[in-house]
Parts: C-alpha cells; structure tokens; sequence
C-alpha cells in the first residue's frame, strides 16, 4: 500500500508516494499551468504506479475554505472531494501551504537551518514559522501527549503601523498607494502589505515619496537587488524597516504562542536575501519592552527546507 502526497504552487505541482513509514518511493513534477490539473495529475500519477493509493494529503498555495483551494498564483482550483474521486479513493485532505510548513517541523533537523538565535536544538515545544513570499504566511506547530498539531491561521494580516515619527508620512503615503489594505481609520494596515512580494514594491513606492525621491524599481526582485548593492536609497530604506518589521512580527507572533521550540523564517524572499537576517533583524525580533528578555529566550532560525511542502504533508499524513 502507497499513500500520495503532494506540494502544489503556483508553477509546478510535485506528486509522491511514500510508504505507511513516510518513506518517499517515487517523485514526479507537472507543470501547474499545464495540460494537465491537479485532478487528472493524481490520476495520471496513480495510474502510472498501477493502482489508487490508500491516502491523499495535498500542500496548496492557496486559502483552504471548506476542502476547496484557489491557487494564488495560477488560474487553477480543485477540492479535497473532487481529488478523492480522481483517485477513487475514500477522501483526500488540503493543507494550505504554511499549515503544511507547520507540520513540516515535527521533523526539523539541525541541517535544516540557520541558527540567528539560540541553537539547532528542537524540544517538543510550540513552534512559529512565519514566510513572506508573494504573500505573509504564518503557521504554528505545538504539541500535545506528545504528538505534533498544527495550528493554522491567517497571521499574515496582522496589524502593522509606524514605530517612530519619520515612519508616519511613510505608512500616509502607502494608505495612499493602497487604501485596501488599510485597517480602521487610523495609518495601521495589514502586515502583508508590506512583508511581501506583493506588497513590497508599494511600500518602496510610498518610501520614496515620504522622501522626495524618484520610484523606479517595480518589482520586490530589483528593489532587494538594488539594496544590497546600494545603488537606490528609497529601495535601502525600505527593505531595512522590511526586516525590522518581519523581525517584529515573527517576535510578536512567537511571543503569542510561547515558540520555545523556535520561531523559523522561511519562504521565497528569505530564501532569495539571507542577507537581510542581520542584526538588526534579531533586534527587532527581541525588541519587546517588558519582554524583551523573554524573546531573548526564543530560539531563531532561518528555515532552508526547500521542500517544507511535501515534508508537511508526509508529516501530516504520518500523525494522522
């Protein structure tokens, strides 16, 4: 007996078998905006193994809502029922993409990361993992008897506003930019906003406004490029208080679940610009009034599994 799981954004979708240890047997990759969609590429993935599996788990770049997924990034649905009947198999599960990020970290190892606070240690305790990518995404891991349970939510839409004075003409502008994502009347708006792919170049747009500058850079790729080489002041400045503000946020969010198993940061703009998880960074992290000491505590790591995915849904699979 087989079970089928797969890691589905929105360029490719990857398929495995794995056996009732998580054992991975067999891989295969479809193209997302392909012939093919997720449906039929489980079908053609099973009947090329020469039978159903017993299980399906599915890891989307999506919102899960009531067993159905919208990709982000692909014009592409499917649900956990029309996946069951692709398969002929009894039913199917749809993790979103941070919640499989989460249940990828039942089996986190010390190869997995780089430690920024703390140390490669992983006790049974809860654990945070925050990724800006095209969006925020946020999942938490905690224990229960033992046993791994994973925790989703939509924290990637917290409340972000300014810290200091000079930052108020920025978070003015950015409402001005891009009034959706305002929250009440005041100048806070939703942390994805900013802590994103998507959001960045916005927030790189009101930046050099607040600062009398030119905007030239359109994508969140050219303004981190132009940063690191110091070739934009408005891109420097903002993707400076974009760590300062994901070092705040992942440190507000570890402190709400009490990550003594650690807070990791992963997703595509991490991956791409390790160099923004500095010192100032951690700072930021820990900087928590009364409770700065506390966050001092909680471990940090910049998470590299590039396949927290398909690892979240063999855990998931494995725990349930």
């Amino acid at each position: 007996m087989w079970n089928l799981i797969a890691d589905v954004g929105g360029t490719n979708m990857r398929l495995a078998a794995v056996n009732a240890e998580g054992e991975i047997l067999e891989q295969a990759r479809y193209d997302t905006k392909g012939a093919l969609n997720l449906e039929q590429a489980c079908a053609d993935f099973a009947d090329h193994r020469g039978g159903a599996p017993g299980r399906a788990v599915i890891a989307a770049a999506g919102v899960v809502r009531g067993g159905s997924v919208q990709l982000t990034n692909a014009h592409q649905s499917f649900s956990e029922r029309g996946i069951a009947s692709a398969l002929k198999i009894e039913r199917a599960k749809v993790l979103n993409d941070f919640e499989a990020a989460a249940w990828s970290l039942a089996s986190v190892g010390a190869g997995d990361v780089t430690v920024l606070q703390g140390a490669a240690v992983f006790p049974k305790e809860p654990c945070l993992i925050i990724g800006p990518g095209t969006g925020l995404g946020v999942g938490a891991l905690v224990w229960a008897n033992g046993e791994p349970c994973v925790v989703p939510g939509e924290g990637g839409h917290v409340a972000l506003g300014p810290r200091t004075p000079d930052e108020v003409a920025i978070f003015e502008a950015l409402r001005e930019e891009w009034p959706e994502v305002g929250m009440g009347p005041g100048l806070v708006v939703e942390a994805e906003a900013i802590l994103s792919g998507t959001g960045l170049p916005y927030f790189y747009r009101a930046v050099a406004r607040s600062m009398d500058l030119t905007a030239p850079l359109t994508t969140g790729a050219e303004i981190f490029t132009s940063a690191k080489a110091r070739l934009d002041t408005a891109a420097m400045r903002a993707v400076a208080l974009f760590a300062q503000y994901l070092g705040g946020v992942a440190g507000d969010l570890g402190l709400v679940f009490a990550a003594k198993g650690g807070v990791f940061v992963t997703g595509g703009v991490a991956a791409a610009n390790p160099w923004i998880f500095d010192k100032a960074f951690v700072d930021a992290f820990n900087a928590g009034g009364r409770h700065t000491s506390w966050r001092e505590e909680l471990p940090l790591h910049l998470y590299n599994q590039p396949n927290f995915g398909l690892i979240g849904a063999r855990n998931y699979l494995l725990a349930r």
